[in-house]
């Protein structure tokens, strides 16, 4: 990606810079993107008037500083960036200035507001470095004791949290599907047996009478 900066534009809005980036010059901005977001882009801060000394310190290998004189606008550099361009909707032109975004847009350059851009660069500049902090092997009590002071280790805090652990409650097993069968099986023996049926006949009074004469004889 490049960036094309309208640089008076971005360093004349007001109320953004914090105090400690009050009176923000050019090669200050251009040292400040070289930490930031864009530090592995191509970075074009183009400014109206001639160059001032430490400008030229500040250029990087990927950011330049471009003064266009007194016969040359910066705002029509920028346009004349983007025409030449053959990849122009790689290009995003920092700027609030009307013509230049309408310009650009129609050329399919992407646009970024001025004051969105300094709300990034100082976004980028209060960042806190991030240090890569190696523990020691081998610690005595009064080093490992100097190292939770330092970062501010509470050990209750493990305590607590065995607890909650232990506190947690464990979910039933779930049986599986070979289970099931042996189960089936163990109710089924365990089923008592079914209870066997007694009928009883009713006979008529004079088969009985006959039954009785043939036992006599």
């Amino acid at each position: 990606m490049e960036l094309l900066i309208d640089t008076w534009n971005v360093l004349h809005q007001q109320g953004v810079l914090p105090p400690e980036l009050a009176g923000l010059e050019v090669g200050n901005l251009a040292v400040l993107l070289s930490k930031g977001r864009w530090s592995r882009d191509r970075i074009a801060l183009i400014c109206d008037g001639t160059p001032q000394r430490s400008d030229a310190i500040a250029s990087s290998r990927n950011t330049e500083i471009i003064y266009t004189g007194g016969s040359k606008t910066a705002d029509r550099e920028i346009m004349d960036r983007v025409v030449a361009s053959s990849s122009a909707n790689r290009i995003v032109v920092v700027t609030n200035d009307r013509e230049i975004i309408r310009f650009i847009r129609a050329k399919g350059s992407q646009h970024l507001g001025s004051v969105e851009f300094l709300e990034a660069v100082i976004d980028d500049h209060q960042r806190p470095s991030h240090k890569i902090i190696r523990k020691p092997s081998g610690l005595t009590p009064e080093k490992a004791d100097a190292w939770k002071e330092e970062f501010g280790f509470d050990v209750s805090k493990i305590d607590d949290l065995h607890d909650e652990i232990l506190d947690t409650e464990v979910p039933t097993r779930i049986e599986t599907p070979q289970e099931k069968p042996a189960l089936k099986k163990t109710l089924k023996k365990s089923t008592p047996p079914k209870p066997e049926l007694s009928i009883e006949y009713e006979f008529p009074d004079d088969l009985i009478d006959k039954a009785r004469k043939l036992a006599d004889e």
